[in-house]
């Protein structure tokens, strides 16, 4: 089993310090905001305060290793305790596109079910507000551009493929005949007509201004209009590690057999990240990628319940219960987890 990193988000490492004045006698709180190795448990005071002055030197040591993109698939597994930024391990990268245009990044950020990833950070950007697809819509990776188009509709109404920009001409087109003479003078003109919203109702039959004597046999409608095209160079898409987690949808569809419906992670919060190579930037190599994230859910011996929390007793409870520690519960006196939790539930003056 690879190692595992315990990342601690800085509201939990504030509440350590400021809220817990004393030692359980049988579990260490190491005080820090990045915390290295196991729990020792059964730690006099001394050797607690030894140890939370070298987590704190690691934790400046370690700022930038934490949110390192890796390349692997064998890293150390982060537990990631509060709110804290964290980087990725990228264990997939496959391509898409008929020009191979588009590169899919599938990027582990912690271990276990957490509550949310809040923002990512692409070479230490934000990429904000995403939309209901996974599509960034604003900053560096956004564009937006005035697109000339010409569409043709055998009848009407119809509904344009986009929303105009500016005004719409609609031009009809068809042969033009006097008598019996039929079809001879291929004729078009601007028709009138009403839009709601993409939808056009052709308002005037014929062009105005044909011949007296001329008779209009109609053809295809001729649409020319400006729209503004969105760009988005970055699409996101998120897990959380809960237990049911199918394999992912988009790497599905896009990247074919390169990708299998067996491919789940689950127990994992990863990100998918697509990039469209064509933007410059990504051209160079693999970007730097971080999120902003809620990590794990504790489980609460007071209420039985498991959901986030940053009470850092519970972390410390689920750190020894983890895979990693694999202390068993009935060797951890749960009455000083209890007792440590409602410290920390306590509000401080001045603080809250």
């Amino acid at each position: 089993m690879p190692p595992v990193i315990a990342i601690i988000g800085a509201e939990i490492a504030a509440m350590t310090a400021t809220q817990i004045a004393f030692t359980v006698a049988s579990i260490a709180l190491t005080i820090g905001t990045t915390v290295y190795g196991a729990v020792a448990q059964k730690a006099a005071a001394k050797k607690a305060k030894r140890q939370a002055a070298r987590a704190r030197e690691d934790f400046l040591n370690s700022l930038q290793d934490r949110t390192i993109t890796r390349v692997a698939t064998d890293a150390p597994q982060r537990y990631v305790y509060g709110k804290a930024k964290v980087g990725a391990d990228v264990v997939a990268m496959l391509v898409s596109g008929s020009n191979e245009e588009f590169k899919h990044l599938v990027c582990v950020h912690a271990a276990g079910e957490s509550e949310s990833i809040d923002e990512v950070y692409i070479n230490n950007k934000p990429l904000g507000l995403l939309d209901e697809d996974g599509f960034v819509t604003s900053g560096d990776y956004y564009s937006t551009a005035t697109e000339n188009i010409t569409e043709t509709f055998p009848t009407s109404p119809f509904t344009l493929a986009h929303t105009p920009s500016s005004s719409v001409k609609v031009i009809a087109y068809g042969r033009g005949s006097i008598g019996n003479a039929e079809g001879i003078l291929p004729l078009s003109g601007e028709v009138t007509y009403t839009r709601v919203g993409n939808t056009i109702t052709v308002t005037g039959a014929l062009p105005p201004g044909l011949p007296l004597g001329f008779t209009f046999t109609f053809d295809h409608y001729s649409v020319t209009y400006q729209y503004t095209r969105n760009t988005s160079q970055v699409r996101v898409k998120k897990h959380l590690g809960t237990p049911d987690d199918p394999a992912d949808a988009s790497l599905l569809a896009e990247c074919g057999a390169k990708w299998k419906d067996t491919a789940v992670l689950r127990g994992l919060t990863y990100t998918v990240i697509r990039l469209d190579l064509r933007q410059a930037e990504f051209q160079g190599g693999l970007p730097d990628i971080a999120v902003l994230m809620k990590g794990r859910k504790l489980y609460d011996p007071r209420t039985g319940m498991t959901a986030y929390s940053t009470n850092p007793a519970l972390a410390i409870y689920d750190y020894l219960t983890s895979p990693m520690c694999n202390v068993p519960a009935s060797d951890i006196p749960l009455s000083n987890i209890i007792t440590a939790a409602n410290v920390c539930d306590e509000q401080i003056q001045g603080l809250c």
